[in-house]
């Protein structure tokens, strides 16, 4: 899936408003919180694509809280070592579609 990318922890997908982990670690985190302030992030970044107006549809985030770094896009999550991973690679890949070729 990701592997060739360094920093990765874990990947999750988002379906009817829940997180449901597709690979890696288990991690401490509230994924019912999580899912609420995902939503409301697209909702703003959609916002804001629109107001700017984007060409293209908005498809997602990237966001970094203490040491670790989440990539949403396209209802996939992909937690990392915000400190470790290749964040040009790992944007670029999940972009491409690899999370959901694999996952």
């Amino acid at each position: 899936m990701l592997d060739n990318i360094p920093g990765v922890l874990a990947v999750y997908r988002f379906q009817d408003g829940k997180l449901i982990k597709i690979q890696g670690q288990d991690l401490l985190v509230d994924l019912d919180k999580l899912s609420n302030i995902l939503i409301e992030n697209m909702r703003i970044g959609e916002n804001e694509a629109r107001e700017l107006k984007f060409l293209e549809p908005f498809r997602g985030f990237a966001m970094i809280l203490d040491d670790i770094g989440m990539v949403f896009v396209d209802d996939y999550l992909i937690f990392t070592n915000a400190k470790k991973t290749n964040w040009d690679l790992l944007v670029k890949s999940v972009l491409k579609g690899l999370v959901m070729q694999n996952g």
